[in-house]
């Protein structure tokens, strides 16, 4: 029910005799859900210009499938290209996913976590938001697998010159192109079978001058992202990582 005129007068008269700390302290309490309201708003404005001063346009994404690198080698997988290739490091970067790990048989310990980096592998592709991969021998026979690599020899239209200094390091290895492992994983088949192709669809990457002191255990491979939407960009990276030191 609306303060009566009476009842106004009253509030401003007591209002009048209170001292500053009593006055601040009153419209606090009497104001408190607007103020809070405006103070939320006024955050999630700042919050939203910063997110879009701040924000960089992600040029490339790189993926580290089955093994890690070091504080240094990591800015300079990321932040040595952009410097390299002349790009403005306040507005654009190379975007990673670290910390994935698939695995064909992973262990039970293990199980969980190689599905939900599975996942969101496949998410990532889905969405367009992956485009290099670096990955030990076991996580390139994986991704070889199911198909997810692109045929490096497409570079060969795009930038002969380019891929001529890749060539060398160029590797093959299995695509499944069928099989009937829902059939055999449901005992509804007795044998495994599967048709298979051999496909260039990685490079190694283990000699490259950028990872010598890495202290990487095995072999490195880099493997392009079949879907990738940044050929050109994809080529130049994978040649920084030939002459970077």
């Amino acid at each position: 029910m609306p303060a009566s005129k009476k009842e106004k007068q009253h509030n401003r008269e007591a209002f009048r005799k209170m001292n500053r700390q009593e006055k601040t302290a009153y419209i606090i309490e009497y104001y408190k859900l607007p103020i809070f309201t405006a103070c939320v708003v006024l955050i999630v404005a700042v919050t939203s210009i910063v997110h879009q001063i701040t924000k960089k346009n992600p040029i490339l994404y790189l993926a580290y499938v089955n093994t890690a690198f070091g504080d240094t080698l990591d800015s300079e997988l990321r932040d040595g290209y952009i410097t390299a290739a002349g790009i403005n490091p306040k507005k654009n970067e190379v975007l990673v996913y670290s910390n994935l790990y698939i695995d064909e048989d992973p262990s039970t310990e293990n199980h969980q976590y190689a599905y939900a980096s599975k996942l969101k592998i496949l998410g990532a592709i889905s969405a367009k938001q992956m485009d290099v991969t670096l990955m030990n021998e076991n996580g390139w026979s994986q991704m070889s697998a199911s198909g997810l690599l692109l045929n490096l020899e497409n570079f060969k239209t795009q930038d002969a010159q380019l891929y001529a200094k890749l060539q060398p390091y160029v590797k093959s290895n299995t695509v499944i192109l069928e099989d009937n492992s829902v059939e055999y994983d449901l005992n509804e088949a007795d044998t495994y079978e599967a048709v298979t192709e051999e496909v260039i669809n990685a490079i190694d990457v283990t000699s490259f001058p950028i990872f010598q002191n890495a202290g990487i255990d095995g072999s490195l491979y880099a493997g392009v992202i079949a879907n990738t939407t940044h050929p050109e960009e994809v080529l130049q990276y994978l040649v920084y990582l030939l002459e970077a030191e």
